[in-house]
């Protein structure tokens, strides 16, 4: 089935890197346009009952971060081909927000990494991938 529009979701992990060059491999088989994804997670702290909002020197240390691996992104796209391709970072839950793009932005095929930089935090989360291949709406390719 051929592709028109591919989102990947990109989090600068070795895993991440692969669907990356992996989609832009598929773009380029389908002529697809292909936009990838960072979504960094700025939620609050939560310990027990109490709630405390990110502090602004954290959250401004991740939105950097985000800019960094974005910039990786971009890196990676620039030393594999030279179609144009949109790269966009986000805040909120990653997994999320990739479902919510792909439906937002028409992708008709979501590219993921089998693991990013959840580490610990996945045992108690879930990861993205998964979270993404039960939750979207369209075929998902999941890269080792």
């Amino acid at each position: 089935m051929p592709y028109s529009k591919i989102l990947v979701g990109y989090d600068g992990s070795e895993q991440s890197v692969r669907a990356l060059r992996s989609a832009i491999e598929l773009a380029s088989t389908f002529k697809a346009m292909l936009e990838v994804v960072h979504a960094f997670n700025a939620a609050p702290v939560i310990i027990g009952e109490a709630v405390a909002a990110s502090p602004p020197a954290g959250a401004e240390s991740m939105r950097l971060e985000a800019e960094t691996v974005a910039a990786e992104a971009r890196t990676i796209i620039a030393s594999a081909t030279d179609m144009p391709i949109e790269v966009m970072i986000t805040d909120g839950d990653p997994g999320k927000r990739v479902v919510g793009l792909a439906k937002e932005r028409g992708a008709d095929l979501i590219v993921v990494g089998s693991h990013g930089k959840g580490g610990f935090k996945e045992l108690f989360t879930g990861s993205v991938s998964h979270y993404v291949t039960q939750h979207a709406p369209v075929p998902v390719l999941v890269v080792k």
